[in-house]
């Protein structure tokens, strides 16, 4: 077992720069953690060439498709040739959104699997077995999927079977993050973060927020959240944001954000321009002549081999993968160029100022 090593570097008021460091990989915080399957969408040369270094691919659909002979997949990274930082997605979300009523056990939760019709239970102990035989550089800790705005009682058993849940993982606390649940309510999200500060755990997964939360509720939730979660640990929030969310986190002061833009905006045409802050819709008509680079000032793979918009609309209308793949290459170049800058704007003390400019030029 290798332990978790976070050290912060700068803090600009609430955001921050940091170093994480596990089983000899290291990456530089605030980061993304790709969340589209880009293992399964480009090369490892590729995903290093736009800058990723974490990335998180499903474990709970890889059980489902292997069930008893999961281990033989054995570690992805080595399956994948991929040395950066790799997370292992527990979808409890989706395992509780299968469940009727009854399946949702104090030790787990039963739901029929939607391609077999077999009965499954995914278990606390299964999911950690499962990060493990996978290769998963960070524990997480399983938790009861509750909706949002559920009522509270619901919610104050969720943070109450989570909490529980917390012992499965204690005895790699030097590697795992708690996740701290209990939907947008303050108190119920201060038992959560008591609970993992108690167990001993070296971060926090900030579970149960929804990618389809309004911009004014994200932003106070997760400005409620941080400033009571301990330093030095380590922060991640597994919710795909938007972009403007994204930046709200950051700004917020947490380390890790799981990002699918750039995947999501590939697959339907679209390419990231302006660090992020704009897009090129490519599918439409008037891209269709256009011989200019998605955008000459960018230092990517697909700009600096010279792929022209008009051809990028031609592969995209074609619906060709190859162009999906230019694109996501771009996208994901672009956002963590985005990352790069938000890293010296902290480190020089003008966050609030970079971002205000950037947002200004959408």
């Amino acid at each position: 077992m290798s332990k978790l090593e976070f050290t912060i570097n700068q803090n600009d008021r609430q955001a921050r720069t940091g170093l994480l460091q596990v089983n000899g990989r290291q990456v530089e915080t605030p980061a993304l953690v790709a969340s589209g399957d880009e293992l399964e969408k480009l090369s490892p040369l590729q995903l290093k060439q736009t800058g990723i270094r974490a990335v998180k691919t499903s474990g709970l659909k890889r059980w489902l498709k292997y069930d008893s002979v999961t281990e033989k997949l054995g570690d992805l990274h080595q399956l994948f040739q991929w040395d950066g930082l790799l997370f292992v997605d527990l979808e409890t979300e989706e395992a509780y959104r299968l469940a009727k009523p009854r399946g949702k056990k104090h030790d787990g939760v039963r739901f029929h699997d939607p391609t077999t019709g077999q009965l499954k239970f995914w278990q606390p102990a299964t999911a950690l077995q499962i990060q493990e035989v996978l290769g998963a550089d960070i524990f997480q800790s399983f938790d009861q999927a509750t909706d949002y705005y559920a009522p509270v009682d619901d919610l104050k058993a969720g943070v109450k079977q989570t909490n529980d849940w917390l012992s499965v993982v204690v005895s790699q606390k030097e590697q795992a993050l708690g996740s701290i649940v209990g939907g947008g309510l303050r108190d119920l999200r201060t038992a959560s973060i008591e609970a993992v500060d108690e167990a001993g755990l070296s971060g926090y997964r900030l579970s149960g927020i929804p990618n389809n939360l309004d911009d004014p509720e994200f932003s106070r939730i997760i400005n409620e959240i941080t400033p009571k979660l301990a330093e030095q640990k380590l922060r991640y929030l597994p919710a795909a944001l938007s972009f403007d969310q994204m930046l709200v986190a950051i700004l917020a002061g947490v380390d890790l954000i799981d990002s699918n833009l750039a995947a999501k905006k590939a697959a339907n045409g679209t390419a990231l321009v302006n660090q992020g802050a704009s897009a090129l819709h490519l599918d439409r008509e008037h891209f269709r002549f256009d011989s200019q680079v998605i955008d000459r000032q960018c230092a990517c793979i697909t700009c600096q081999a010279g792929y022209s918009r008009a051809l990028l609309h031609s592969l995209i209308t074609n619906h060709s993968f190859y162009g999906e793949q230019l694109l996501l290459q771009h996208n994901l170049f672009t956002l963590n160029k985005l990352m790069s800058s938000l890293r010296q704007a902290i480190k020089n003390h003008q966050t609030k100022n970079f971002i205000q400019e950037l947002l200004q030029n959408q």
